[in-house]
């Protein structure tokens, strides 16, 4: 055993903790092999205390011991087993560790009309059951639960029932939050204490005795009157008795699942995957893979087996509270975690909510929008695709999903299961062997037998009852359902929000160019759509993946990545190739684009009537372009429920997948290397071993049962992890900034640009000397380099511009002065592309302004269809980085001065 107060804690040696260390990256996997050559090596090399694979085994069994297993072994109804890694540990490790807890916010906000988080969505502020929202708050040190009398320092009384927080100061965003109690007036009365039924806003720093310290005070606490009796009998909150003192927080999820192949060659491996996130983090923290949980995973399980066990997962926690370090406030602290949402691509989150998937008559999840083809067909059909319809709710679908299993024991079940679903949308895959086997059965018993009299229908109702008695195995029925119907504040159809990835990159953009390419093909104008992506101006597109060539020939095998880049410069290459109604599809393709992958809402209802009305006009078009699209591609009219999802849980890159689909490399570089005799015990236990190393050398805190007491990894652990950044990317920690140097001569003030403009935002630095460097971070956080173009706030208003230097005072690492060549607006936009129109003035405009005064790096392209650009000029191909004798063809752009 390493004592506590070893530098190297865990570890006996830095050679041990390196090992485990390099055998343990998610991002680089060793096959047993492979481990065995790299320590041979290491020991032929002459390095000391190499250690044996016998070592490395004893020293992850040892680690392992010490953290926990969280490893749990389910068996389901069909029988098929898996594993799951227990989300109390997860969760645990995420207030337990300074790089995660420090980032996270405990209570929904309302943003007054601003949303960048999920805590800003109303889910979180208004929805949530009493059971579920933030139960207390600490003021002064002492904790206040919700449903429990306190006072207030001016003598009233109040039971608050909500907690939540709003920053009111003028400063908005960069003011700390206030935390605010929803809750009763109470008054003190001859008969008793007496409860408003109206609520009001208090701030929780006006609480001053607890329900405690009045219950202490016998003679001060009255009874409450009959009118107000239900409040008293909901004192003290049961939690205050559970917690034994500590703080108690829920904590919101993000639970994704899909299936993943276990291979890397083509050939399919199918596995279930499950995933899950702390939404309490914030959206920059979520997006990195360090705050991805791997759960489970199975080939055997189905979706519904393994949601049931993240359930009883979760149940378990619910009945159970974790309790935690929290590194935050060097305290314990009871955890309670609950489902916010359910993501995944389109078909997994039909299966999860009892659907029938894209291909149903009634194909929305959301809403009961369709028909038959002929009914989607007629006026009123195809109109209410346009639409929202009437909102799903799980009561409705499981009282659907038991009529579907009553029909199945009646003569003809088949046909009126098939109509069943037909008519509602509605297949549970949780008890679709049921109704299958009570179908077969039904087939088998009805069946005339010659020389056998024919069993009466309530005979074969017998059979039948027995079979499904059998089939649940002593359960009620309600058990065997889609456990997400009935889960504990999870609306299932709420709460599966469409997805931008698939629905939208991968849907309507995959679409829209489909059939552009359709089109380019028959008016043989590839080529020139060529000769033009591969000439456009790719400066502030954040778009490595327009490579003209490769778009082209896989014109039909392109994925996510293409899509967003292609979305953003289409209407710039195909403005006089495609009809009209085309050009308009992707002029607005791109406004949708812009406005879903917004990471800050400013103005909600501003923003998300601007979103609704995007929507209609693409619809239109879309209708316009191929009208029977939206009756047979399904996500057209999901685009509908967006602004919906987006109120509920805030912009859509917080609910997109795009994080998940990497992170399911991580997870086929884990079963490659499992030798596939017991797969999701694998998985669970190498997943749960590399989150317990993660957690230790980032410094988290865990209990250690030896020593009964909160311990971290010793200061030399920390210190290699945070001087070795090479060491943190594999393990998939957030990148931190790299300092890129190089050696440059510093200049006199007198000697830069920003000495010879007359326009100076900041001051004049006589005297001074500057390095001038290539590049700085503007304010939105895009690396600017001299030559780009960029939005720069003047006062109150924006303009575009082009940088010309950057200067950083001598012996200083920030920039200090920004040069600004200025362009300026047209007072029209353009008629054909209906974007702003730009040029240099006549005489060069220059200012010079703060980096922060730099908001991001713009696009701004030639406007070729005013200069007339047709002519082209060759250049030499690069291959292999040579020049090569092979050309290409690049536009030659005319020498006007017109930019869009």
């Amino acid at each position: 055993d390493v004592s506590s107060n070893e530098p190297l804690y865990p570890w006996k040696s830095m050679p041990e903790f390196l090992t485990h260390l390099l055998f343990s990256s998610p991002r680089l996997r060793f096959s047993q092999a492979q481990k065995v050559a790299v320590l041979t090596w290491a020991k032929e090399l002459g390095a000391p205390e190499v250690p044996s694979m016998y070592a490395v085994k004893k020293t992850q069994e040892r680690f392992m011991r010490l953290l926990g297993t969280p490893t749990e072994k389910v068996t389901t109804a069909s029988g098929n087993v898996f594993y799951l890694n227990a989300l109390s540990k997860a969760i645990a490790m995420d207030f337990a560790n300074p790089l995660t807890r420090f980032a996270m916010q405990e209570y929904p906000e309302d943003g007054q009309g601003h949303m960048s988080q999920v805590h800003h969505g109303s889910k979180m502020l208004e929805d949530l059951p009493d059971g579920l929202a933030p139960p207390c708050v600490r003021v002064d040190r002492a904790i206040y639960f919700v449903n429990e009398l306190l006072q207030q320092s001016t003598g009233s009384y109040f039971i608050p029932k909500k907690f939540f927080q709003a920053r009111i100061s003028p400063e908005g965003e960069s003011a700390e939050p206030t935390i605010f109690a929803l809750g009763h007036k109470v008054s003190k009365t001859a008969e008793g204490f007496a409860v408003d039924p109206e609520m009001i806003i208090v701030p929780v720093s006006t609480f001053f005795n607890t329900f405690e310290d009045l219950r202490c005070r016998a003679a001060n606490l009255k009874p409450f009157p009959a009118s107000s009796i239900a409040f008293a009998s909901l004192m003290p909150n049961p939690l205050w008795e559970k917690s034994g003192g500590r703080m108690v927080y829920t904590v919101p999820l993000i639970v994704f699942m899909d299936d993943v192949s276990g291979n890397v060659s083509k050939q399919w491996n199918k596995h279930h995957v499950v995933y899950v996130s702390n939404a309490l983090l914030p959206r920059q923290m979520l997006e990195q893979e360090f705050s991805i949980r791997f759960i489970s995973s199975s080939p055997h399980a189905t979706p519904m087996e393994l949601m049931r066990g993240i359930r009883d997962s979760i149940q378990k926690t619910t009945d159970h509270p974790i309790v935690t370090f929290d590194v935050k406030h060097q305290e314990e602290v009871m955890l309670i975690p609950y489902n916010l949402i359910i993501a995944g691509d389109n078909p997994m989150q039909a299966e999860e909510c009892s659907h029938g998937g894209l291909k149903c008559n009634y194909f929305c999840r959301t809403c009961k929008v369709g028909g038959t083809n002929v009914e989607k067909r007629t006026d009123k059909g195809y109109c209410d695709i346009f639409q929202c319809g009437e909102l799903r709710t799980p009561e409705e679908t499981h009282a659907q999903v038991k009529h579907q299993i009553q029909l199945s024991k009646l003569s003809g079940g088949t046909d009126k299961v098939k109509t069943a679903v037909s008519q509602s949308g509605i297949r549970d895959s949780a008890t679709s062997a049921i109704v299958d086997r009570l179908l077969e059965l039904g087939k088998v018993l009805r069946k005339r037998v010659a020389g056998k009299p024919a069993l009466s229908e309530a005979e074969v109702a017998a059979h039948l009852d027995s079979e499904l008695d059998a089939l649940l195995g002593g359960q009620p029925l309600d058990y065997r359902i889609n456990p997400l119907l009935g889960m504990q504040g999870l609306d299932i159809h709420k709460d599966t929000p469409t997805e931008i990835l698939h629905t939208i990159l991968l849907g309507i953009v995959k679409y829209f160019w489909g059939q552009t390419v359709y089109i380019l093909e028959k008016g043989q104008s590839l080529r020139i759509f060529q000769t033009r992506l591969e000439s456009i101006n790719k400066d502030g597109l954040n778009s490595p993946t327009l490579h003209a060539d490769y778009i082209v020939r896989y014109k039909g095998g392109l994925v996510g990545k293409h899509f967003k880049s292609l979305a953003q410069v289409m209407p710039y290459l195909i403005y006089d190739l495609v009809p009209q109604t085309v050009l308009e599809g992707w002029s607005i393709i791109g406004r949708l684009v812009v406005l879903l992958w917004h990471t800050s809402i400013e103005d909600t209802e501003s923003y998300l009537a601007n979103l609704s009305c995007v929507i209609d006009d693409f619809l239109t078009v879309s209708a316009q372009c191929a009208p029977s699209i939206l009756v047979t591609k399904a996500k057209f009219h999901f685009l509908l429920h967006l602004p919906m999802f987006i109120r509920r849980f805030g912009p859509a890159i917080l609910f997109s997948t795009e994080r998940y689909e990497s992170f399911n490399h991580v997870f086929r570089l884990a079963s490659i290397y499992s030798n596939r005799q017991a797969p999701s015990r694998d998985a669970c236990q190498l997943f749960a071993e590399q989150d317990n190393i993660k957690h230790v050398v980032t410094g988290g805190v865990w209990h250690d049962p030896i020593a009964g007491k909160w311990v971290k990894a010793g200061p030399s652990i920390v210190k290699y992890i945070d001087e070795h950044p090479h060491q943190r990317r594999l393990l998939g920690f957030p990148e931190m900034e790299s300092q890129d140097t190089e050696i440059a001569t510093p200049i006199d003030w007198k000697e830069t640009e920003a000495a010879k403009c007359t326009t100076l935002i900041v001051p004049a630095l006589q005297g001074n000397r500057f390095f001038k460097v290539k590049s700085f971070i503007a304010a939105q956080g895009d690396k600017c380099k001299v030559g780009a173009h960029v939005i720069v706030k003047l006062g109150n208003a924006h303009q575009i511009g082009v940088i010309k230097e950057i200067l950083v005072p001598f012996e200083q690492h920030l920039a200090s002065h920004i040069v600004i060549s200025l362009l300026e607006f047209l007072l029209e936009l353009h008629p054909r592309l209906r974007v702003p129109c730009i040029r240099y003035p006549v005489q060069e405009q220059k200012v010079v302004v703060p980096p922060l005064d730099v908001i991001c790096v713009v696009n701004v392209q030639h406007d070729c269809i005013t200069s007339c650009c047709t002519s082209t000029r060759t250049v030499l191909e690069k291959q292999e980085r040579l020049v090569t004798s092979r050309t290409k063809d690049l536009i030659d752009h005319a020498p006007t001065n017109a930019y869009i």
